[in-house]
């Protein structure tokens, strides 16, 4: 019977399928994000989520495991059972996050960042940020009432209009989980944005991009 086989093939032979993604996990560890097809980066999302499981258990066993499927190990597996591990301790699952890019020029493939969250350039903070920025380069003191307005109950139960400044409501809502995952304070948020302020907007680093290896 073909029960439990369907999974794509990414028009590769298995072989070839499973060296691609070792390649690609590998890569992932070592630049917190890298750039590559959609349909990879949704394949490649589970692998991560378990190699970083297998970093937070920290076992003898776990290492060994890791090392069967990682490569580079001389920087993969220290950054795998240290860094990595105590940065997702308490956190139960959802290690990475996809990011669309729109299509590629020339085959039109549809593009897409695939990064571990809670790093130092996490894009969707990067995001966070700079819409902050522009509300408060607008409208001196409005970061405050946004922020005041979605990190109470009383915003999130009845919508209230500091909240929904901000166009995109799932931005709204990632306020406060930046708040609690880097522990700050208003100020300390005021003073990151007020950063990117005087960085110009705060230009991105390089994405790492998987497209341009032979892997």
């Amino acid at each position: 019977m073909h029960h439990g086989k369907h999974f794509r093939r990414l028009n590769r032979t298995m072989s070839h399928r499973k060296s691609m993604l070792r390649n690609l996990v590998t890569q992932l560890i070592q630049h917190d994000r890298i750039k590559t097809t959609l349909p990879k980066a949704q394949e490649l999302k589970a692998i991560a989520d378990q190699m970083i499981t297998l970093g937070k258990r920290g076992d003898l066993h776990a290492k060994v495991q890791a090392a069967s499927f990682l490569r580079e190990h001389e920087t993969t597996l220290p950054k795998l059972f240290g860094p990595l591990a105590e940065r997702f301790k308490s956190r139960k699952g959802g290690y990475t996050r996809i990011h669309k890019m729109g299509n590629r020029f020339g085959d039109n493939a549809p593009v897409a960042v695939i990064e571990l969250i809670d790093g130092p350039g996490d894009l969707k903070n990067q995001i966070l940020f700079k819409a902050l920025a522009r509300h408060e380069a607008a409208k001196p003191g409005s970061m405050k009432e946004i922020v005041e307005a979605v990190t109470t109950k009383e915003a999130s139960s009845t919508g209230a209009t500091g909240a929904g400044e901000l166009k995109n409501k799932a931005i709204a809502r990632h306020v406060p989980k930046v708040l609690s995952s880097n522990k700050w304070e208003l100020a300390d948020l005021e003073r990151k944005v007020a950063e990117l302020s005087i960085q110009g907007n705060g230009k991105q680093g390089k994405i790492f991009d998987a497209t341009e290896t032979k892997a």
